[in-house]
């Protein structure tokens, strides 16, 4: 398993803004079931075209993908292990990235999987497109389910990523989910897929 580089990222403050880069910020009007006229906030990726078509038309769409990726004998999983600015601290999640104009869900998870991991990633199975957290932003992503080979390797992180490619077992995955910060996406699949969810054992 290969190591943390020396070098990590730090977190040099924090402060309000008004306007962002990369995301754009909605206010959504709408009628209560008594006639009351509400306001809903919302962060996007996208423009307002994307956010009418979604609303109005029902249209889905997709960000990107994240990938879960396991032996042949699905005894094993991928996690990473990485810093994420907006908790200021290591997080355990599974593997994702967006999709790049004209990239199939399939392609982005193959590509992403080997930026993140060092690893190579063959899609078995592609859920349909799902919202991440819908109550504060309208992202969408596809789980895309299939097997890893190879070694993690941190070669191809950028500057800007301070990851590990980690490869758990059950007793692992017990472990992490105990003593450990792992998103919760990430948790209800580990606990599903490894069988140690206590409330749901018969």
């Amino acid at each position: 398993m290969s190591s943390f580089t020396d070098n990590k990222l730090k977190i040099i403050s924090v402060k309000p803004t008004e306007r962002l880069k990369y995301l754009h910020s909605f206010e959504i009007e709408y009628s209560t079931k008594t006639g009351r006229t509400a306001k809903w906030e919302l962060a996007s990726r996208s423009g307002l075209e994307r956010l009418e078509k979604e609303i109005f038309k029902h249209e889905r769409f997709t960000d990107g993908a994240m990938i879960f990726a396991t032996n042949l004998e699905k005894t094993q999983m991928v996690l990473l292990k990485e810093f994420r600015v907006t908790a200021g601290r290591y997080v355990y999640t599974i593997p994702a990235g967006l999709i790049d104009p004209d990239e199939s869900i399939e392609m982005a998870a193959i590509r992403e999987f080997k930026e993140e991991t060092g690893m190579d990633f063959s899609p078995q199975y592609v859920d349909r497109s799902r919202y991440v957290s819908v109550g504060i932003v309208n992202e969408c992503i596809n789980i895309v389910y299939g097997y890893f080979s190879g070694e993690p390797s941190s070669e191809f992180l950028t500057d800007e990523e301070d990851a590990q490619a980690i490869i758990i077992d059950a007793e692992m995955a017990e472990i992490l989910l105990r003593e450990e910060e792992v998103t919760a996406r990430t948790a209800y699949l580990m606990q599903h897929f490894f069988d140690i969810n206590p409330f749901f054992k018969k």
